[in-house]
């Protein structure tokens, strides 16, 4: 008679189902359009602004450390 392995449990997945974002409320196109340029223009401004010089510095140090 064969052996008899421990089982382990199996381990619960949840099940990821694909579906859109709900519609806030009933949101028209337009307003998901308005809503996506101003997300898009906030994103921007920040993008747009400059990098702080310690962060700068910190790239430098580790861009030498690694040529090493």
């Amino acid at each position: 008679m064969p052996e008899k392995t421990p089982r382990r449990p199996r381990e619960r997945t949840a099940k990821v189902v694909a579906r859109s974002a709900p519609t806030p409320l009933g949101a028209s196109a337009g307003m998901k359009q308005y809503i996506a340029g101003q997300l898009k223009a906030m994103y921007d401004e920040v993008a747009a602004q400059p990098i702080p010089d310690r962060l700068l510095q910190l790239l430098d140090r580790l861009d030498s450390d690694a040529e090493k």
